[in-house]
């Protein structure tokens, strides 16, 4: 066994010499990265293998998978260029460690056969078409017709949906100016996800974040952590995402269908009741919502009053339309962290069944502390009192 581990931290240390060679890195770049000259040292030398935390630095920062590093039989991790400088790495690195969590939680109980129901979607084909655009906008058409949806249907439960597909969904506090991380996991022939969406954003923000990242998923955009920030780099998966999301969200029939349902617009107050009620309605970020206008309805809207929409507070639109208690209650939970649903059940099933311990079920549920997820069942009417400390 010692033999082994030796083994697999030499080849870690000519893996990553070799890494730093190639790339021409400044030991002190690297001393900055890991942000301690103990765990540089124990790490260029070999002397051990790094934690995940490191694994994924390295790996984000080198632009190579988890799996090159370590040289193991773990599940491969894609690590995307779009996290771009050191700064960026170190940015979202934890929310990225916590999300290999997620996953890992996620296979454990699925090989217990503690998985909730899937909607099998092997059939479905998003568009591949060369026009970044179309191929978003096709794929978004291809999706509500194989859920059976029509072209002027809000998608109310997205969260539910994309849950639906295997994919769990956690909100939580994500560096400011991300709007969300989605995290593929290949194992075997398999390839799981995990989708973060910042819990800052408003809730139209939200929305439009989890229809961009159920697209990365469709699209099975290959090996990397996909980070979407309030920048777009100009990458074509952002732009086929983009686009998908918005048509996904709001079809051209659904903006058609509110136009004419509001008919010409001639002043600042009609103008905000029309955005407000297309955001609310069908739940989509008003950026999309002024583009969709910017594309449609020249007839309805004259361009001046569309600029107020797109300069102008979304909470000020809801105040001028009458409907800011609506916004305000849709936005009330804004900030807070909620686990995935999904997930959350199926490692308490596993709980239930004394398949894994009380840790697993606080990295899903409480942020890896066991004491809050105790306390938490405490309160759900578990009876703690027969398990474990860990």
């Amino acid at each position: 066994m010692m033999a082994a581990t030796s083994k697999r931290e030499e080849r870690f240390k000519h893996t990553l010499n070799t890494l730093v060679k190639r790339e021409g890195v400044a030991p002190e770049t690297l001393l900055y990265l890991l942000g301690s000259k103990e765990s540089y040292t124990a790490l260029i030398s070999g002397s051990r293998l790094p934690s995940t935390y490191e694994a994924t630095l390295l790996s984000a920062f080198f632009r190579v998978t988890p799996g090159l590093l370590l040289q193991d039989e773990e599940p491969s991790m894609g690590v995307s260029l779009r996290l771009g400088t050191v700064e960026g790495i170190h940015d979202v690195s934890d929310v990225v460690s916590h999300a290999t969590q997620l996953l890992a939680t996620d296979r454990l109980t699925r090989e217990w056969g503690c998985s909730q129901p899937v909607i099998d979607a092997a059939s479905f084909a998003p568009s591949k078409v060369w026009h970044d655009r179309h191929a978003g906008e096709r794929t978004a058409a291809r999706l509500r017709a194989y859920l059976d949806f029509s072209e002027t249907d809000p998608v109310e439960d997205l969260t539910g949906l994309i849950e639906s597909l295997g994919v769990p969904v956690e909100y939580r506090q994500l560096p400011s100016q991300v709007h969300g991380i989605s995290v593929p996991e290949k194992w075997g022939d398999q390839v799981a996800w995990v989708v973060l969406i910042n819990s800052n954003d408003v809730w139209s923000r939200q929305r439009f974040t989890l229809a961009h990242e159920l697209c990365h998923v469709l699209q099975n955009d290959p090996g990397q952590v996909i980070v979407d920030r309030a920048q777009m780099q100009d990458l074509r998966p952002e732009r086929i995402a983009n686009s998908f999301a918005r048509h996904f969200l709001l079809p051209e029939e659904a903006i058609v269908r509110k136009l004419d349902q509001h008919g010409h617009i001639a002043s600042a107050n009609k103008a905000a009741e029309l955005v407000s009620d297309i955001i609310l309605t069908y739940g989509v970020s008003r950026d999309a919502t002024i583009i969709a206008l910017n594309e449609f309805a020249e007839d309805y809207i004259e361009g001046p009053l569309i600029a107020f929409c797109q300069t102008t507070q979304v909470g000020e639109l809801m105040r001028i339309s009458g409907n800011l208690i609506a916004w305000n209650e849709l936005n009330s939970t804004r900030g807070q962290n909620f686990p995935s649903e999904r997930l959350s059940q199926q490692v308490l099933d596993a709980y239930a069944g004394q398949l894994v311990d009380l840790q697993a079920v606080a990295d899903v549920i409480a942020d890896g502390s066991v004491e809050d997820a105790r306390s938490q069942l405490s309160e759900a009417g578990w009876d703690m009192s027969q398990r474990a400390i860990g």
